[in-house]
């Protein structure tokens, strides 16, 4: 990788990071364990205690704000 692609890419996992440190605590959660840990919603639901249904809603609403965060720059 050439230096402006390493420097675009620390860039953006820099504000990815942001932007899920924005997140609240609950959804912040079960996006880590879906993508970082690769557990399924229903996985999710089973570690945390939560309904499959909270998981769902906390996951969808997790990646909305992220979305507005990135697309934004971060002020969502």
């Amino acid at each position: 990788a050439t230096p402006l692609e390493t420097a675009e890419r620390r860039q953006s996992r820099e504000r990815i990071q942001a932007a899920l440190r924005e997140l609240p605590t609950e959804q912040r959660l079960v996006l880590e364990l879906g993508y970082f840990e690769g557990l399924s919603q229903s996985e999710i639901a089973e570690r945390t205690g939560e309904p499959l249904g909270t998981i769902k809603s906390r996951a969808r609403a997790a990646l909305d704000k992220l979305a507005r965060l990135l697309a934004d720059g971060g002020s969502a």
